[in-house]
């Protein structure tokens, strides 16, 4: 009995040790009550209604919506869609993902809550669900008042319409990574190119874009956020002062060459460094590295959203006092 009183009261003070110790924690000024922020969101399932309609209802669809029937395409191109055995085949995998909205609309509903939280004149887009035509490099396109989905891209990684795309493509091509295709459309309208064509500003621009995505997407994981898969977020996490001093040691912070582009910023498998192991790191290394200086400096100031986007690279980086984790 005495041991079982002395555990007990073990854990009751551990209770109460981490109650304080929470207590006194510093709140992440990301974390907003979007509770009361009202929003109408409005999603039309254009898939289903085009590869459900007669063709002979064609002029029907069009007039209902034109926006999404430019003039210089022939009708003799949409019904050719209408009966194309691989979009049917498309359109089955479709349907047996996403039968209905409910893997859509609440994690939008919470997105637009957050954007409007600080934005709030941001008018909520209807959203146009529709099919790619196999471009996987363009999820989900933002045209102000209407947000176009194509969901034929989140079909899960293991969807067997994905076979033969890379696997650092396909493992973001899930349900889960709608919320980021669509907040990722509507930053790219926010966020204006640097001016100076140096890594380092091309780097902190990025992260002004996934520090955005931390404001939008709070209880998103950084993983789904940049697109890492976990072993590849582990290694971005465990070598960020590695790769911080690979860029010191090589000049090449302020190194203004296209290639750079492709060895630390574009969408790849792995990050360019020229060495033996380079496939074990994630690609866009430099991304990763600009969220961190961001981070960094958006909790060393007191900076609205809307300012961090004003502010040049140069001097965010200045005032981020940024040292990576060793």
């Amino acid at each position: 009995m005495k041991q079982y009183i002395s555990r007990l009261n073990l854990i009751i003070y551990l209770f109460i040790w981490l109650s304080i110790f929470s207590a006194c924690q510093p709140k992440n000024k990301l974390t907003v009550d979007v509770s009361k922020i009202p929003v109408n969101l409005k999603i039309i399932r254009f898939d289903t209604i085009f590869y459900n309609q007669n063709p002979q209802k064609l002029s029907t669809i069009k007039k209902q919506f034109p926006y999404m029937f430019p003039g210089y395409v022939a009708d003799s191109v949409w019904y050719k869609k209408m009966q194309d055995s691989l979009l049917k085949d498309l359109k089955t995998q479709v349907d047996s993902v996403y039968p209905d909205n409910s893997k859509i609309a609440p994690d939008l509903i919470s997105l637009f809550k957050h954007i409007k939280y600080y934005y709030p004149r941001f008018k909520i887009p209807e959203i146009i669900t529709l099919y790619s035509d196999w471009n996987y490099l363009k999820k989900a396109v933002y045209l102000d008042s209407l947000e176009l989905l194509t969901l034929d891209n989140f079909l899960g990684a293991e969807n067997r319409l994905y076979k033969g795309i890379p696997a650092y493509i396909k493992q973001n091509m899930t349900p889960e990574q709608i919320p980021v295709a669509v907040a990722q459309s509507i930053i790219d309208t926010q966020v204006r190119p640097p001016k100076s064509k140096n890594l380092l500003s091309k780097m902190i621009n990025y992260g002004k874009q996934l520090y955005l995505l931390d404001a939008y997407l709070p209880q998103t994981s950084d993983a789904l956020k940049i697109g890492y898969s976990p072993q590849k977020m582990h290694w971005a996490q465990q070598n960020e002062e590695a790769v911080w001093q690979y860029f010191i040691e090589n000049n090449l912070l302020y190194d203004t060459q296209t290639n750079l582009n492709i060895r630390f910023l574009n969408l790849a498998p792995y990050s360019k460094f020229y060495t033996e192991k380079d496939q074990e790191s994630p690609g866009y290394i430099g991304r990763f590295i600009g969220w961190q200086i961001v981070r960094s400096f958006m909790q060393k100031n007191k900076v609205s959203l809307h300012k961090l986007l004003q502010m040049p690279e140069e001097e965010i980086f200045k005032k981020s006092k940024y040292k990576p984790k060793k």
